[in-house]
């Protein structure tokens, strides 16, 4: 896909389409690194006796990788303001329509330019899209919509939000992040440390298991007996198993090195390889945080709600770390009452994740250990 970074570029994509512009349309898609914007120009092109109408894909516009929302990106979707600024300059040059049904946020539920008589206006946004046809979403709101919809009640509600557990390797006040995942079984040193991380837990607001040089020592010896015997399996098994010819296509191999020797293994459709490529992952942490004299510390939130990580988030990201007690209360105008805002301040007060000094509230360092 061509990347168009200026105008200058979306200008020369315009005069080789050949033909008559007409129409510029911008529409978002996506893939597995994120959002991003594609253009098509709709020209009209003179045959021998008539005028014929082309659509014509002239290139994209993406400017980073979904990961910037979490980075405080302002404004978090760059592409879109430089859309409308470059649709502006094309209109005017070359007397078209500049079609954009979405120019505040992604959507890829918005009609093209062919398809807009078929749209609807969303209830809450006014946007034009093509009602949804599943039984699960409302067809008067955009998808956005609803999930702004879902979130405000969730908030209002004080739903329960614990999910969450971090996962650091630190040494001294360097903290090295490792992952995050809802859940403790989804890390791949999970079953060496379960029991352990349990036992250890104290049932606190939040929650901080540290797991030390002899435990690590631990999880180590306990990961090589599994491997060891994952090892021999595979040496034993035929190699490469005998799939079916229409699988074979499909197939990627990788391979990883475990005590001086190196296994072929396969991505997919076999379990047992994924096994081993997961405890080699997860031994090559241990063994850097041998190496390094580095613990690990694993972050639980217990009794969290949608309305408690709000409230943090609010403060540690959109305030950079310091507000007013009357500026999250005008946050959650209409959804918290001042004194919903207040108990949950004190309640993250509590917690240790905000501290209070008469109307200023601020994010602590566990804040954004938690975030």
């Amino acid at each position: 896909m061509i990347n168009i970074t200026s105008f200058e570029m979306l200008d020369n994509a315009i005069r080789l389409a050949g033909g008559k512009p007409v129409v510029l349309e911008a529409l978002w898609d996506g893939d597995t690194a994120g959002w991003y914007l594609y253009l098509n120009l709709h020209v009209k092109v003179k045959k021998l006796f008539s005028t014929k109408k082309e659509v014509k894909y002239i290139g994209t516009i993406r400017l980073g990788q979904d990961i910037r929302l979490f980075n405080g990106t302002v404004p978090p979707w760059p592409e879109a303001e430089l859309a409308k600024e470059w649709g502006k300059i094309a209109s005017e040059k070359y007397g078209l329509i500049f079609y954009f049904p979405s120019d505040k946020e992604p959507d890829s539920d918005c009609p093209g330019w062919d398809s807009r008589h078929l749209a609807i206006q969303c209830a809450d946004c006014a946007k034009m899209i093509i009602p949804t046809d599943s039984p699960y979403l409302p067809k008067d709101i955009c998808y956005s919509c609803h999930l702004k919809r879902e979130f405000r009640n969730n908030i209002k509600n004080a739903e329960p939000y614990d999910d969450g557990i971090i996962l650091y390797m630190v040494k001294d006040k360097a903290y090295h992040h490792l992952g995050y995942s809802s859940f403790l079984d989804e890390f791949a040193i999970a079953p060496f440390i379960a029991d352990t991380v349990q036992a250890r837990r104290k049932g606190k607001q939040v929650d901080i298991v540290t797991l030390n040089e002899l435990d690590i020592s631990i999880i180590k010896g306990k990961i090589e007996q599994v491997l060891d015997e994952k090892v021999a399996v595979y040496k034993s098994a035929e190699f490469p198993p005998n799939f079916p010819e229409n699988f074979k296509s499909r197939i990627k191999r990788y391979t990883v090195q475990y005590k001086g020797n190196t296994y072929e293994l396969i991505e997919q459709f076999d379990k047992e390889h994924a096994k081993i490529g997961g405890l080699v992952q997860a031994l090559k942490m241990v063994d850097k945080a041998i190496s390094g004299n580095y613990c690990f510390k694993i972050y639980f939130r217990n009794g969290f709600t949608y309305r408690d990580d709000a409230v943090l988030r609010f403060v540690n990201f959109v305030s950079n770390g310091s507000t007013s007690l009357a500026a999250i209360e005008q946050q959650y105008s209409g959804t918290l009452t001042k004194t919903e805002v207040q108990d949950t301040v004190k309640k993250m007060e509590k917690a240790g994740c905000l501290k209070i000094e008469g109307e200023i509230v601020q994010a602590t360092d566990l804040t954004g250990k938690l975030l």
